[in-house]
């Protein structure tokens, strides 16, 4: 629940550490669904505002969460997507755009580049295991640009990123 998570996210802040929050979910089949998925994260950035735990927590989204896979989905995704934004800034914290599987790369990036013209502490998450992340990663490169970069963890074919665990730890 919101209030569990407030609890560890106090604990965790109170330790020195910062912490990135994600409502689990991905893949939205329905409107009501990516609606649900809005209110969870307004709902917790609500709470997190409150117990005076923001900026040291901010929250991270998927697009296909906010229904990027539905009729008109870059689109409601993206205005899912601004809801939260705007309700971060009003908690006083951030959102990070987590990165799904390659086919969501190009979306979710255009998603960022929309967001960030009206909330530019938008941050991205790239994966260093496609073979793109770092051009991607160049053109984040602007001063003030928030980039996670994680090893990546969807199954992806060898057409698209690396294989070999060697590979994607250089990468």
């Amino acid at each position: 629940t919101s209030q569990d998570v407030v609890a560890v996210t106090r604990r965790l802040v109170g330790a020195g550490l910062l912490a990135t929050i994600d409502f689990l979910g991905e893949d939205t089949t329905d409107r009501a669904q990516a609606d649900a998925v809005v209110v969870a994260y307004l709902d917790l950035l609500t709470k997190l505002r409150e117990a005076g735990l923001s900026p040291p927590a901010e929250v991270s989204i998927k697009v296909s969460a906010l229904g990027l896979h539905l009729r008109d989905g870059p689109q409601l995704a993206l205005e899912n997507a601004e809801l939260i934004a705007r309700a971060a800034r009003m908690a006083g914290t951030a959102v990070t755009l987590d990165m799904e599987d390659h086919t969501t790369t190009d979306s979710t990036l255009e998603i960022l580049r929309t967001l960030r013209k009206e909330y530019p502490s938008t941050g991205a998450v790239l994966q260093a295991y496609l073979y793109r992340t770092e051009s991607d990663c160049r053109d984040l490169a602007d001063a003030g640009s928030r980039v996670r970069l994680c090893k990546g963890a969807y199954a992806e074919p060898e057409s698209v990123a690396f294989q070999d665990r060697h590979e994607i730890d250089k990468s």
